[in-house]
């Protein structure tokens, strides 16, 4: 399963630092339940998770178009925007 391919409305967990800019997307998860977090390499608190849809983090990165497939329960990992994706368990 890829961004690209899930409902576009469907919710992803990500951090206020990739939303405005301070951040880039280095980690993609898609959990057992098929729920997807996108998150960088900045510490961040419970405070600073927002919701937005797989639409709105697509146009915000269009690069995790590109992203592997994933199947629930993997990650999906790169050192910075421009560098390729590693998938992982």
């Amino acid at each position: 399963m890829t961004l690209k391919t899930d409902d576009f409305w469907k919710p992803v967990v990500t951090t206020r630092q990739i939303l405005t800019g301070e951040d880039d997307i280095v980690c993609v998860a898609l959990d057992d339940e098929s729920d997807w977090t996108a998150l960088g390499v900045l510490d961040c608190s419970d405070d600073d998770l927002d919701v937005v849809s797989v639409d709105d983090i697509l146009l915000l990165d269009p690069t995790l178009a590109d992203m592997p497939d994933l199947q629930p329960g993997q990650d999906a990992i790169r050192l910075s925007k421009g560098s390729p994706w590693t998938v992982e368990e």
